[in-house]
């Protein structure tokens, strides 16, 4: 799930009580890892995190794998990148346990709004990892660093609770998920997907899901080929109702890519990347 040592410069915390990291260091919880997290941190998520005014740590398990399925989603299901709108139209942040005294791990959960949620995909996440905070390492932080680590739980902001303004696009990838959802693609076929291609979700990859180029893809964290055996373990850590070969679509790739399936694609599907550059 992580590159090499070398490369991302990642040690183990064994016997520490609490992280201690380096100057050029970030704490990264091992759930997360399992989850589709990376370093360095794919853009969509650092945007999210300013957008949130919220460090890493503030979120929760589920909330990692929440993003991660959907960028996933998104990139090799509806063949574009993370649309923030649509995001929006599913997604709210919420203070746990309470707003007046989150957590200062986990203080954060990504949860789906009630009105919307029998839109989304369905799956059963894990009931597993209940101690994820006590699982940590540390790896380098270089590249596009996340900020230095600082004390305290998060704070609630309007930016949490904020909706999705609507529009075309949205509309148009909300009728693409229902044709998905209608040939039966669930959560659980996403994170098959993304673990299966060996990829990190929410790391800075060197093109998204719909550029995917297989075994070679520089984007993969091993060019070998992951054995199905250890495939359906590492999907039923994170998921409790995972099938033992769930069929996927053909999904968008180098060699499928979206420009088959989407007419005038630059018309319908701009990217909205405008949180990297708001001024928040």
């Amino acid at each position: 799930m992580l590159q090499s040592r070398a490369l991302i410069l990642w040690c183990p915390a064994e016997g520490e009580d609490r992280p201690y990291e380096g100057t050029h260091e970030t704490v990264l919880f091992c759930g997360f890892a399992e989850r589709g997290l990376a370093v360095p941190v794919f853009d969509f998520l650092q945007a999210l995190l300013r957008f949130w005014g919220i460090q890493l740590h503030h979120l929760t398990l589920q909330s990692i794998l929440h993003l991660s399925i959907f960028t996933h989603m998104c990139e090799a299901f509806l063949g574009v990148l993370p649309h923030f709108h649509l995001f929006q139209y599913f997604f709210y942040l919420s203070p746990i346990p309470s707003t007046s005294m989150p957590t200062v791990i986990g203080g954060a959960e990504l949860v789906l709004r009630p009105e919307n949620e029998s839109e989304y995909l369905f799956y059963q996440p894990s009931s597993k990892g209940v101690e994820w905070k006590s699982y940590w390492f540390y790896v380098g932080n270089f590249e596009s660093p996340l900020p230095e680590r600082t004390p305290g739980a998060p704070k609630a902001q309007a930016s949490w609770m904020s909706t999705s303004p609507g529009g075309s696009q949205v509309d148009k990838l909300r009728s693409a998920l229902a044709k998905l959802k209608n040939k039966g693609v669930t959560r659980g076929k996403v994170v098959y997907s993304f673990l299966g291609r060996r990829v990190q979700p929410l790391q800075r990859r060197i093109h998204p899901g719909f550029r995917y180029e297989g075994l070679e893809d520089p984007s993969r964290f091993s060019s070998e080929k992951i054995d199905f055996a250890d495939l359906f373990k590492r999907c039923c850590k994170v998921l409790d109702d995972f099938e033992k070969a769930p069929a996927l679509p053909r999904l968008f790739s180098a060699a499928n890519p979206p420009e088959n399936a989407w007419v005038r694609l630059d018309y319908y599907i701009r990217v909205l990347f405008f949180l990297l550059s708001a001024d928040f």
